[in-house]
């Protein structure tokens, strides 16, 4: 990440620009289609230079110190990639995510499996299955995108934990991990919309029964609060006191995802419950990230913004919250009209803080008028996800189901043929001792090769 000028106040910021060469915003017409093709188009190019910079290694789609910011990439691309048209970047991101999706095509390969988090693993499985409902191009030989999505969520669906909390699937997936124990929104949240999307994708109930379960467990916890008017989602909640309290932080990503979710289930299942749903989290996520002090209609993530301490995955929240916003307003009509003047709002300002430098860098706080001096990936990927929110308002591109793209079908592989939807392996006892027992172990080698150190001094 990049933070440029990120940290000086707005006299010094004012005073050190002077030395740069600032161009003109982006014009930005929200209700033109051409208009939006073009800034987008402005808005992805320096955001793939970025990504090109920034590979570990030269991995492909391994970013320095993240991993899973590369696999939010390629769901905004794929997503911009219908709505424009453009396809420049189609042929690298196709090759990078099947790439990353490791040796068994579930996106948990060894080389980083042993650091992963759910919420990283789970952003792969949304780009698969955008991948799948955009259409975009299979590779031969390979198995589809919607296998892969599918792989990540029978993954995840089967570290459902009932030990503590009455269930829910952790933060973390290893037990030497930090945050272990955390039942934290953006995890069940994003599974529950992997699998709300997979169900309508696919027709299976067994990925609506999932999405049920999930939602339960979220609603019946403290992540999603009903006795507060408008519904409150926590950022999570700890098993080590069975979730009886909450992290009350507010990200915009933690309704959006939820939000996108409840959308699919009601154009999936039509139960009108999905809907009420959908509607309760819009009204929060509609007011409180988009102030009345910045009129109203642009989307700010005001927890961290103000002062400048977004970290490089706070920076990305408010794009992708602006593509499930719009995946709402096409699945659940009934918020189009709310929606959508939030959105065009966001891009009217996205266009103006796009003014940084020479290469249309755009920075973090959309109500600014002029740059503010933040660059990098993150802040390119938001904007960009911004403007493809009302390209998906503006065109007839939908989420197809496997009737209009049979392309896409599941496939059962060898490599994980004991892992399908309808066939759950259940994590046992003697599994859960040997886990324990594996950690103790580890941890005992770290203890006895300390001591050997230091009677070698």
């Amino acid at each position: 990440m990049r933070w440029g000028l990120s940290s000086l106040g707005g006299a010094a910021l004012a005073l050190l620009l002077q030395g740069h060469l600032v161009v003109s915003d982006i014009p930005v017409e929200p209700t033109n289609l051409d208009s939006l093709k073009q800034a987008g188009k402005a808005i992805a190019a320096p955001m793939w230079d970025f990504y090109l910079a920034n590979q570990t290694e030269g991995i492909p789609g391994k970013l320095t110190d993240t991993w899973y910011l590369a696999g939010a990439m390629y769901m905004t691309l794929i997503q911009y990639w219908q709505t424009s048209g453009d396809n420049q970047y189609n042929s690298v991101v196709s090759h990078d995510m099947m790439f990353q999706a490791g040796r068994n095509y579930d996106y948990f390969d060894s080389n980083y499996s042993q650091w992963l988090g759910n919420d990283d693993q789970m952003f792969f499985g949304l780009a698969a299955i955008t991948a799948s409902e955009t259409g975009f191009p299979e590779i031969s030989n390979k198995p589809t995108w919607t296998s892969l999505a599918r792989a990540v969520a029978t993954m995840q669906y089967n570290r459902w934990d009932n030990r503590t909390c009455n269930g829910g699937i952790s933060w973390q997936i290893h037990p030497w991990q930090a945050g272990y124990t955390l039942r934290n929104s953006i995890s069940n949240g994003g599974l529950f919309q992997l699998c709300a999307r997979l169900g309508r994708f696919t027709n299976n109930q067994t990925y609506y029964n999932w999405a049920e379960r999930i939602w339960d467990w979220s609603y019946e916890s403290p992540l999603i609060q009903t006795d507060v008017d408008p519904w409150f989602i926590a950022d999570s909640t700890s098993g080590d006191n069975n979730c009886i309290d909450s992290g009350d932080m507010q990200w915009s990503y933690n309704y959006g995802v939820y939000l996108a979710g409840t959308a699919y289930m009601y154009n999936g299942t039509g139960d009108a419950k999905w809907l009420n749903r959908t509607e309760q989290i819009l009204r929060r996520l509609s007011t409180h990230f988009f102030p009345a002090a910045y009129g109203g209609n642009v989307f700010s993530e005001v927890s961290c913004e103000k002062l400048h301490t977004c970290d490089r995955n706070m920076l990305n929240f408010k794009g992708w919250s602006s593509m499930w916003m719009a995946m709402a307003a096409q699945l659940a009509p009934d918020t189009r009209e709310r929606i959508t003047p939030k959105l065009q709002g966001s891009a009217v300002a996205i266009g103006k803080q796009c003014d940084g430098e020479t290469e249309n860098l755009c920075g973090s706080r959309w109500y600014q008028e002029t740059w503010d001096g933040i660059q990098g990936l993150e802040v390119q990927m938001a904007a960009l996800g911004g403007i493809v929110s009302n390209l998906m308002l503006m065109t007839s591109a939908r989420a197809q189901t496997i009737d209009t793209n049979p392309n896409a079908k599941e496939q059962f592989l060898d490599t994980y043929s004991d892992d399908t939807p309808d066939s759950l392996p259940h994590i046992s006892t003697g599994d859960r001792v040997g886990s324990w027992i594996l950690t103790v172990l580890w941890g005992g080698g770290i203890v006895a090769a300390a001591w050997w150190l230091i009677k070698q001094q």
